[in-house]
């Protein structure tokens, strides 16, 4: 049987198919983390000004972000939610990420602390450690 004679071009080629795929899917990535970026500033709040405090570091810890624009409006990222289902979001997102995460409250400078006071005792009581005031510089 004669074996076939391979072309002597001299070029070499090879596929440029798995560079795209990367570049595809890098794309995705960033869409998504886009997205999840704004949904968490997506609420309009009146922050207040902060003389001192720390950068936001944005690293692996997962974060639930409350909003409160005004008295009575509750916010996690664009969707609203009713003040007596904090506790039970607050409860199902601690089982969901296995233990602890973060709570980002974006308060506004106009809501007294009265309102804030049973947020900050009911993530006490359910092991929520790690709480985040957004402010202004």
């Amino acid at each position: 049987m004669k074996t076939p004679a391979a072309p002597r071009s001299g070029a070499l080629g090879f596929s440029m198919t798995p560079m795209i795929d990367v570049v595809f899917l890098l794309i995705i990535f960033f869409l998504v983390a886009s997205h999840f970026s704004r949904q968490e500033v997506a609420v309009e709040v009146d922050l207040p000004h902060a003389q001192s405090g720390d950068d936001v570091k944005d690293d692996e810890i997962a974060r639930l972000t409350l909003s409160i624009p005004q008295p009575g409006a509750w916010y996690i990222g664009q969707n609203e939610i009713q003040e007596e289902n904090i506790e039970e979001i607050l409860q199902m997102e601690k089982a969901r990420r296995q233990g602890a995460y973060q709570l980002r409250i974006r308060c506004a400078k106009s809501i007294p602390y009265g309102e804030m006071e049973p947020i900050l005792i009911l993530a006490a009581r359910l092991g929520i450690g790690d709480i985040q005031f957004a402010v202004v510089q």
